[in-house]
């Protein structure tokens, strides 16, 4: 007996007591992730609205927006002159229907009693190239103050307490607006006249894939001009202030910035197109200016939307620990 009752006790010493399911890590706030999302997404928001206040987000956009709207004037001559100049590598035909297409949107903008049409005109039909080269430079810096505002309001979105001197914010003002313009040239050319500046659709005909190539290319379009749009402002955001951020890090911003111009724009124009009579029967004889004033202030606040929801995720974005080993 005294045998067996031993031979019990081991085998009851050989299986492991009941025991509570261990515990293994998981990651942190899975198990409180909404109450943990919603905390945060509270807090975030709190620190946006602070921001917005403390940097005055509406009235430096207020500032981007007028002096963009003096300066686009002289901004339309360089595009149409860059535009112009590109009949060498279009052909004369393709040149003449990017004239007609931005005369349209000249028409559109700032109505058909403006004094831009003979001017874009004069530009496109100009051979020497040191007249147009010199009017361009003259032109972009003109239109440069609009961007000299954009570099100073984003270091204040960036919460930087320096500043560049006189000269260096005129030139990189001058250089964003040079680096703008050949953007919305090549952004302009591609929509207009296609891919390659014309060449792809006269390849695809080659290859005999002209039919795919042209639906292919109307799905395509937009979606590519929206990834320039994306980098062109990751690029405003990483070369303009003076704390810079890594380049993948102004993507969140630059797509904020974006949606914000593509929301924008679309309900502003359905808004004026849904007005009965228009722009001028909204704003009277000033419609045309004070519709796109209010637009480029719209367009300003997205742009230094984007600039403060970088600095926030910058700001909780754990530090990198060095290894000491």
């Amino acid at each position: 007996m005294n045998s067996d009752h031993s031979t019990t006790d081991g085998a009851a010493d050989d299986v492991a007591p009941p025991r509570t399911p261990e515990h293994h890590p998981v990651p942190s706030g899975l198990t409180s992730r909404p109450r943990t999302l919603g905390r945060s997404a509270l807090r975030l928001a709190k620190e946006t609205r602070r921001d917005w206040a403390q940097h005055r987000i509406a009235g430096l956009s207020a500032e981007i927006a007028f002096f963009a709207l003096l300066g686009l004037f002289p901004a339309v001559i360089v595009f149409a002159a860059l535009l112009g100049s590109l009949d060498v590598l279009i052909g004369q035909s393709a040149a003449s229907g990017t004239e007609d297409w931005l005369l349209e949107q000249i028409s559109n903008t700032f109505g058909d009693q403006n004094t831009l049409d003979a001017t874009v005109a004069d530009l496109f039909d100009r051979s020497d190239a040191r007249v147009v080269t010199v009017g361009i430079a003259v032109a972009a810096y003109a239109a440069s103050r609009g961007f000299i505002a954009v570099v100073r309001a984003l270091n204040v979105c960036r919460g930087h307490q320096g500043t560049r001197s006189w000269l260096s914010t005129r030139l990189v003002g001058f250089a964003l607006t040079l680096f703008t313009l050949i953007v919305a040239v090549a952004v302009a050319a591609m929509v207009v006249i296609g891919p390659l500046f014309g060449s792809g659709s006269e390849l695809a005909d080659r290859l005999g894939a002209g039919s795919l190539f042209s639906t292919a290319w109307d799905w395509l379009r937009w979606p590519l001009v929206v990834i320039a749009v994306v980098a062109w402002a990751a690029t405003v955001y990483r070369i303009a202030p003076l704390h810079k951020l890594r380049w993948r890090r102004e993507v969140p911003g630059a797509l904020l910035a974006t949606a914000w111009w593509l929301a924008v724009s679309g309900g502003f124009g359905a808004y004026l197109s849904l007005a009965s009579g228009g722009v001028n029967a909204i704003f009277g004889l000033l419609g045309g200016a004070i519709s796109l004033l209010l637009w480029l202030y719209l367009l300003a606040m997205g742009l230094l939307a984007g600039a403060e929801l970088n600095s926030l995720l910058d700001r909780h974005r754990p530090p990198r620990h060095s290894s000491t080993d």
